[in-house]
């Protein structure tokens, strides 16, 4: 029997982690015939769900001291024989890499957002590899000569058996109705939908979902009440993903409005329930998912005109609209998760 290549796959938690979902449909779908999966978290073990047997989950406890966590990772490397590490940590620290170094185990990370400094630049030259989610990230961030042959591009995929167009019983005759789902937060920017929905139609409606920062719901709230927006903006509570695609299909547009984004899986979610989106320019994925304006239309967020232009033809537009909804599943199929898994799998093997 060929001997199974031991992966250990690390995330800060199964909590608050945004990659989790990402994560796990990646586990889901790969061979298992030839990886064996472990997963590492940083606390919360206990949330670490049932995609692998309880001792093939642990927790990487930090202690803070630099030297002592970096050598107990290294141990629970020999310990568990773990041949390569593949890292969804969202952040700059180094640990991992020098732990892995000292295991003669193979690093890889994922890179996810648009964050960059010198400490990004170090875990990546101490990495054995990189792959990154959308196009721009190569110039941007690993155009220097002891990066640039040690990446990969590796784009998300969807489950399109999961996300796919559904009837749905939800759509209210005469409401136009739009979300937005994610952490609502500043860099989410929702209050830019709201400041734009006070002079729209008042047939448009908002439906925004997901964890709030405390402080800038507040700001939403007092925005809500001082432009009497109540009947026509609607908070709600996180959604888990297994009932994301019965939502979004009861709605007629999605928008995501960031001030920065890696490759935003939500856009690609909503594509294939052929939900239209409209979303800013946030770092160079969205105008990668919609090329050529194919099933959505990509603003800039200091052009607030063209935002409204873009929502107002969705709304008065119907042959506009059924178009961007033909061309929105057209568009998802190129972002197949089993492309995304395949081509992890051939990394996976070549590290």
């Amino acid at each position: 029997m060929t001997k199974k290549t031991r992966i250990l796959f690390t995330i800060p938690n199964f909590d608050t982690a945004g990659s989790q979902y990402v994560l796990l449909a990646i586990i889901d779908k790969l061979d298992k015939s030839h990886f064996d999966v472990f997963i590492g978290v940083q606390k919360s073990q206990e949330l670490i769900p049932n995609v692998v047997p309880d001792d093939h989950k642990m927790l990487i406890d930090y202690t803070g001291s630099f030297l002592k966590d970096i050598y107990s990772l290294a141990k629970v490397l020999y310990r568990f024989k773990i041949d390569l590490v593949h890292s969804w940590d969202y952040k700059s620290n180094f640990i991992e890499p020098i732990a892995c170094r000292l295991a003669f185990t193979p690093y890889l990370y994922t890179k996810k957002n648009a964050a960059w400094s010198k400490r990004w630049f170090l875990k990546s030259l101490l990495s054995k590899h990189i792959a990154y989610n959308h196009p721009k990230m190569k110039s941007n961030f690993f155009n220097h000569f002891l990066l640039r042959n040690k990446v990969s591009f590796i784009h998300h995929g969807i489950n399109l058996v999961q996300f796919k167009p559904i009837e749905s019983n939800h759509k209210d005759e005469g409401v136009f109705k739009m979300c937005c789902i994610g952490n609502i937060g500043d860099n989410k920017n929702q209050l830019f939908i709201l400041e734009q929905l006070k002079v729209l139609p008042e047939a448009i409606h908002l439906y925004l979902f997901g964890n709030a920062d405390p402080v800038y719901l507040i700001k939403l709230k007092d925005f809500i009440t001082k432009e009497q927006l109540h009947n026509r903006v609607h908070l709600r509570e996180f959604v888990e993903n297994d009932q994301l695609p019965e939502l979004l299909n009861g709605f007629d547009l999605f928008l995501l409005v960031s001030r920065r984004e890696g490759l935003p899986v939500s856009i690609l979610e909503a594509l294939a329930c052929g939900v239209p989106v409209l979303c800013s320019e946030s770092g160079g994925g969205t105008q990668y998912i919609l090329a050529e304006e194919k099933g959505g239309v990509v603003f800039n967020l200091n052009q607030p005109e063209k935002f409204k232009e873009s929502l107002l033809k969705f709304f008065n537009n119907k042959e506009y609209f059924h178009q961007k909804k033909k061309e929105a599943t057209l568009t998802a199929r190129k972002f197949d998760l089993l492309k995304e898994v395949k081509a992890y799998e051939s990394l996976y093997l070549q590290l």
